[in-house]
């Protein structure tokens, strides 16, 4: 049986406990927040402006008035919400799972109506194809420069949306062997505007190939696995760890055995282990910034890759700049998206900071892993002949460093300019009998 028609039985027929929503509930409200803070981002804008010619539809632009076609309003929705680079993101994918099915699965939602149950129901199989698909291919996938968030995100909203509009097996196989034909991106694009591209054109791609194959539109369903397929040409393809991964399907979900990262600050999530380590030293050099004469941070090679700027030019390059982001951490404590707008990485205290930093990459001890706890990222304050010195194995916002329902309000109210208590109401979209009515009334 070749991969694609493992995980389309799986996709079909799957039934996810109602107790994942305790994981997914507070992804989806999460990342809506995320939607609705990018949807005036620069990149949105010029996202409806090059489409809304050519896409009229009925579907909802998320903090827009406008409203396109489903594949387009999947992607505009999207790439709103990974605007800001604030979105949650899982480990063995090393993808922001979220970004990509939510706003698939609300524009399939106004294709064929569906409750909130549907939704956690379709939200649960797209990532578990993501995460074990991340386990098959391993993070010498990213490792070789594919956005994984494009690729397997591409793939998981094939078979997310697949669940959710009800297709056959044999539907829902065609559905992923059409979205493996459109599923690439690259990290390279890191730090311009194609990244949250990538992203959106991950949710369209998956919706339409769902949408050609409930029409019958056929693919080869050996392209996941086969040694001239996805796996062979963009990752060590090995047969036996393709079977191990795909055997877990849901025994457990993957998004309840790895749980989800979800993001207190808007860059790279790379960057958050040294900002969380910024902030356990913060308190002992808040008072005396001006004194540091050296900054030095060592983390993963294959981490400091993703975060080419030393010295940022722009806000795009400002999120992908580790000494950037642990400058702004000593300075103020905190990282906004106002912040950002301001341009933080000029303030002179931070500029200084920046310059006085050095950083060096590590071979990572184990691929397999992209937080190694054995291996933590490390940061140095030298202070004339004081050094101070901290290691942070999980970045603030982990499943093993987790923020608190009240820090996600917080944040939530933050990026939308609602009152803290909305965000409670908004984990209540798994009893919703109309999601797409549901995320409709609670756009501004």
């Amino acid at each position: 049986m070749t991969a694609i028609a493992r995980l389309a039985g799986f996709a079909a027929l799957a039934q996810p406990g109602t107790d994942l929503a305790e994981v997914i509930a507070p992804a989806v409200a999460d990342c809506f927040g995320c939607i609705l803070a990018g949807a005036d981002s620069e990149v949105a804008r010029q996202v409806v402006t090059a489409l809304q010619p050519f896409g009229a539809g009925p579907v909802a632009l998320y903090g827009r008035t406008e409203t396109l076609s489903a594949p387009y309003a999947a992607l505009v929705n999207a790439v709103a919400g990974h605007a800001w680079d604030l979105d949650d993101w899982e480990e063995p994918g090393n993808t922001h799972p979220t970004v990509v099915l939510l706003p698939a699965l609300l524009a399939a939602a106004h294709i064929r109506p569906a409750s909130g149950a549907d939704l956690l129901a379709a939200y649960a199989v797209g990532t578990e194809i993501i995460m074990r698909l991340g386990e098959a291919l391993t993070l010498d996938h990213y490792a070789r420069g594919f956005h994984s968030t494009a690729t397997l995100g591409t793939i998981g909203a094939a078979g997310a949306v697949s669940r959710l509009l009800q297709l056959s097996r044999a539907q829902t196989a065609h559905a992923l062997a059409l979205s493996v034909s459109q599923a690439t991106g690259y990290t390279l694009q890191f730090g311009s505007n194609a990244k949250p591209l990538q992203a959106g054109w991950a949710a369209r791609n998956g919706l339409e190939a769902a949408l050609l194959a409930a029409q019958d539109v056929t693919g080869q369903v050996d392209v996941l696995d086969h040694d001239r397929g996805f796996s062979g040409l963009m990752g060590c393809h090995d047969a036996d760890r393709f079977a191990r991964a795909l055997s877990r399907l849901g025994t457990p979900w993957a998004v309840q055995e790895y749980g989800l990262i979800l993001k207190p600050w808007p860059s790279c999530g790379y960057t958050h282990r040294l900002m969380t380590a910024a902030l356990t030293l913060r308190s002992q050099v808040a008072h005396r910034l001006d004194d540091i004469t050296a900054l030095h941070a060592c983390l993963p090679d294959f981490h400091a890759e993703i975060l080419p700027f030393h010295v940022p030019d722009t806000r795009n390059e400002a999120l992908f700049s580790a000494p950037a982001c642990i400058a702004q951490m000593l300075v103020t404590g905190n990282l906004t998206l106002a912040d950002s707008a301001q341009g933080f990485w000029t303030n002179p205290t931070v500029d200084r900071l920046i310059r006085l930093t050095s950083i060096t990459p590590e071979d990572a001890r184990n691929t397999d892993l992209n937080y190694d706890p054995d291996q933590p990222d490390v940061l140095r304050i030298s202070l004339g002949e004081e050094v101070l010195e901290t290691a942070c194995p999980y970045p603030l916002g982990a499943p093993q460093n987790p923020m608190s329902t009240a820090q996600l309000a917080a944040k939530f109210a933050a990026l939308t300019r609602q009152p803290p208590d909305s965000f409670q109401d908004l984990l209540d979209w798994p009893n919703a009998p109309d999601i797409a009515a549901f995320f409709q009334r609670r756009t501004p």
